[in-house]
């Protein structure tokens, strides 16, 4: 009885004093990111580019097609694919870029590619080969919190050749417009598959408020180089904006990467712009060529420059999903891409962004 007492006792006391401890801090509780966490604040853009828009050619860079989602997230909130693959992507994966507003964005595009004459159903060996570029692309973005600086990486892999669907798309639409078809295109490139790798970098270098109209403007400079099998280059450029309530974005742009940088549109905006890149091609699988198998080629120029001038409307929503949206319309003239090209070529873009 005596023992039992004592053992009783000793328990009592055991338990009086661990009640008298304070309570352990909860521990953090970890959230994983889901990938529907992108959609709280997000763009999904449509750019279509033709030769027919005001230019009525039919040649050379016909037609280009994206679709692009893009998301607002932070690197440290992303899901696990999403870190693990910043980790690797050079100049995001600084402790700087990844405290920034990232984005990360999907597309899914097509290029078409045709010679002058597309009525024959002869080889062209003087002119550029028929091909179609189907791809898809995994985009990063890093903007600082001024909005005066955008880092991007693009990772675009895909088709060239018959796979590519570029006959079909083509004919297709002509078939619909009530046009002829293309007849050259059991000429086009082999089917090889594609891979380019983006890095790019965009500064806005300020925005200057005039007393007139209460216009406003910005300049924004680039720099970028892609490298890969469809593609190597170096790209510098500038763009400059006039207008009404210029968003905080790096403007509308044809179909490369970071086009398609959006920011919520938090009221109206109306402007123009015009911008130029100039490029030095190392290498243009278009006109050089299938990598690996022979195939109708053209002796590219070393030099091609882009400039455009175009109208960006954006305006806000009060709905619950859709807050905003924008369409923008550029006309696109780019200097001969290769020797013996007569002339250079004029194409437009049309883009329009829904806002989330």
């Amino acid at each position: 009885m005596k023992y039992r007492l004592l053992f009783c006792g000793l328990v009592l006391l055991t338990a009086r004093l661990v009640a008298d401890q304070p309570a352990p801090a909860p521990a953090d509780v970890e959230h994983p990111a889901k990938w529907s966490d992108l959609f709280n604040t997000s763009a999904i853009s449509v750019i279509s580019e033709n030769d027919k828009y005001f230019a009525g050619t039919d040649r050379h860079y016909t037609n280009g097609f994206r679709l692009s989602f893009l998301g607002d997230t932070k690197i440290n909130e992303s899901p696990d694919l999403v870190q693990k693959i910043a980790t690797y992507v050079p100049t995001l994966n600084s402790q700087t870029a990844r405290e920034q507003i990232y984005k990360v964005g999907v597309s899914l595009g097509q290029n078409i590619y045709t010679p002058s004459d597309t009525a024959t159903t002869l080889p062209q060996p003087h002119d550029r080969p028929y091909a179609g570029w189907l791809y898809a692309a995994l985009t990063f973005q890093a903007q600082s919190d001024d909005a005066k600086l955008l880092r991007v990486v693009e990772i675009a892999v895909g088709m060239v050749g018959p796979a590519s669907l570029g006959r079909q798309v083509q004919n297709g639409f002509h078939d619909i417009i009530n046009v002829d078809h293309a007849n050259g295109w059991d000429n086009q490139l082999h089917n090889e598959p594609g891979l380019v790798l983006s890095w790019e970098r965009r500064y806005r270098v300020g925005k200057i408020s005039t007393p007139i109209l209460g216009l406003q403007t910005d300049l924004m400079v680039r720099g970028g180089v892609s490298l890969g099998n469809i593609r190597t280059n170096a790209a510098t450029g500038f763009a400059v904006r006039v207008g009404w309530q210029l968003p905080d974005d790096f403007g509308a742009d044809l179909i490369r990467p970071a086009g398609g940088s959006v920011t919520s549109a938090k009221h109206f905006s109306l402007y123009l712009f015009g911008s130029t890149e100039g490029r030095a091609v190392a290498r243009n699988l278009f006109l050089d060529g299938n990598t690996w198998q022979d195939s109708l080629s053209v002796d590219k120029r070393p030099l091609v420059a882009d400039l455009n001038v175009g109208l960006v409307l954006r305006t806000p929503f009060a709905g619950t999903h859709l807050k905003g949206m924008q369409i923008a319309y550029m006309q696109n003239y780019r200097t001969k891409e290769f020797y013996g090209q007569p002339k250079g070529d004029v194409f437009g873009s049309i883009g329009i962004s829904f806002l989330f």
